[in-house]
């Protein structure tokens, strides 16, 4: 779990005498561990003798008797089910019969009673499959008088594979890699996942006998925390269908493209349409009978938090926007820059900072080599373009994912002040053909930009943050 931003150091002091950067600084280190996974779990669960309530972030409510169930197992994947896992042990301790879950391959918290397959992320591969298959063997363990609490976060998708059919592992990487770098939301990826699954789309509850009582605890990485979505839903139902996976293929080129994967995965689409092969479980389904899923941690946890810091330590007029962005990082980025030129915010003047939350997209080159970098790296490389920042201003505008992982990068995302821009003028640095060619890690980074977490074990989306100090 993120502690410290590792080069926190370095930007202050490339950044001085700007103090807003050591204010963004400060309220992502200390707000992120409301985030944590472990403590996320913690709250959400409570143990009074046998007597287990489970309650969700809208406070909702679920009461179990303990005593009514012949063995509790535990399973579930995300790159924050390490520490949901830990959580769960310590919490329920010898009550847990086995249980399994997929992780990162980075993930260094360790789990007992509990296997843990380390597995690709996030390009699925041939140890997801495994650890899938060990997941598959715990439910298939359990009858209908057992309890099953299943732990999800952002990741579980590309870490849970199990692909349909005569569709191998890179094949279905390589359509997920296409669709990806087409620009396809997490939505439209998800529902192209779902479709060539055998687990998402509620048929994770194919492998457990009909009326087991089943808990899901959920960390949503999505925009609108839509629990079809997150982690492409393999305990919750699906209204999307074949005929949607492959609206989505023909919208991104994809449909007719002549290569291996994609023509098997048009016959595996096709068979769907035609009734062949099963659709995903929908809403009314009878496996959902005893199904009780739980959203326990969202974006919106953490940029709340973030707000009341900046408002209690600095007495800064911060204003949250929502968890919502959405679009092309680098309109996004352009957004950004005119929140950091307004010269009052609207709950007052200065200093003011605005906190928002949620996920862009960056549409690749497909005929042209792409850089290194991220969605959130992109959007301050964006902002860096259309700022118009001057000396006199202390003003930071930043942008991380909250798992620590920035695209293809080593970085968690960026921040620029004046300073950054003084220093793209003084080296007459052409900013748009970083952008152009996605390779904003690699001129933030020269431009002593980029911010870095390392693997933070929980994921709730990206944040952003303009602060303004003077």
């Amino acid at each position: 779990m993120l502690t410290a931003i590792t080069n926190r150091l370095d930007l202050e002091e490339k950044n001085r005498p700007f103090g807003s950067v050591s204010v963004v600084l400060s309220a992502l280190e200390n707000c992120m561990k409301y985030v944590d996974p472990k403590l996320l779990l913690d709250k959400a669960l409570s143990l009074n003798g046998n007597a287990l309530r489970v309650t969700d972030v809208f406070g909702q409510f679920k009461e179990l008797d303990l005593e009514g169930f012949s063995s509790i197992y535990t399973v579930g994947a995300g790159k924050a089910a390490s520490r949901m896992a830990q959580a769960i042990c310590q919490r329920l301790g010898k009550r847990i019969a086995a249980g399994a879950i997929n992780v990162p391959y980075q993930t260094r918290t360790e789990v007992s009673k509990i296997t843990m397959t380390k597995a690709g992320h996030p390009s699925p591969d041939q140890s997801g499959i495994d650890g899938t298959k060990k997941i598959i063997n715990v439910l298939n363990k359990s009858s209908d008088r057992d309890l099953i609490i299943v732990l999800l976060s952002g990741g579980a998708s590309a870490l849970m594979p199990l692909p349909r059919g005569e569709l191998t592992i890179k094949q279905k990487k390589t359509v997920i890699g296409m669709l990806m770098s087409a620009g396809a939301s997490i939505r439209e990826l998800n529902i192209v996942r779902k479709h060539l699954s055998m687990i998402k789309g509620g048929q994770m509850l194919q492998f457990v006998k009909k009326h087991t009582t089943i808990i899901s605890l959920i960390i949503s990485d999505v925009v609108g925390d839509d629990l079809e979505v997150v982690a492409s839903g393999p305990t919750f139902h699906d209204r999307s269908t074949y005929n949607d996976a492959a609206n989505i293929l023909k919208k991104y080129n994809l449909w007719n493209k002549r290569t291996n994967a994609s023509e098997i995965t048009k016959d595996i689409i096709t068979q769907g349409i035609n009734g062949v092969l099963s659709e995903t479980l929908k809403p009314g389904d009878d496996h959902f009978e005893n199904v009780h899923n739980f959203l326990i941690g969202n974006n919106t946890i953490l940029c709340k938090r973030v707000v009341q810091f900046l408002k209690k330590k600095y007495k800064i007029n911060a204003s949250y926007l929502g968890s919502t962005f959405d679009g092309e990082a680098k309109s996004f980025g352009e957004n950004l820059a005119k929140l950091s030129s307004y010269r009052t915010s609207s709950r007052g003047g200065l200093p003011f900072a605005f906190v928002m939350g949620g996920e862009t997209v960056v549409r690749l080159n497909q005929r042209k080599r792409n850089g290194i970098g991220g969605r959130n790296q992109e959007a301050v490389l964006s902002a860096l373009m259309h700022s118009n920042f001057v000396k006199t201003q202390d003003v930071t505008i930043a942008c991380i994912g909250t798992d620590g992982i920035d695209g293809n990068s080593e970085a968690a995302g960026a921040l620029i002040t004046p300073h950054t821009s003084s220093l793209v003028k003084k080296r007459k640095i052409n900013l748009n053909k970083y952008l152009y060619s996605h390779d904003s890690f690699s001129i933030l980074d020269a431009l002593n930009s980029t911010i870095r977490t390392g693997l933070t074990e929980t994921n709730v989306n990206d944040i952003a943050l303009v602060c303004r100090l003077r």
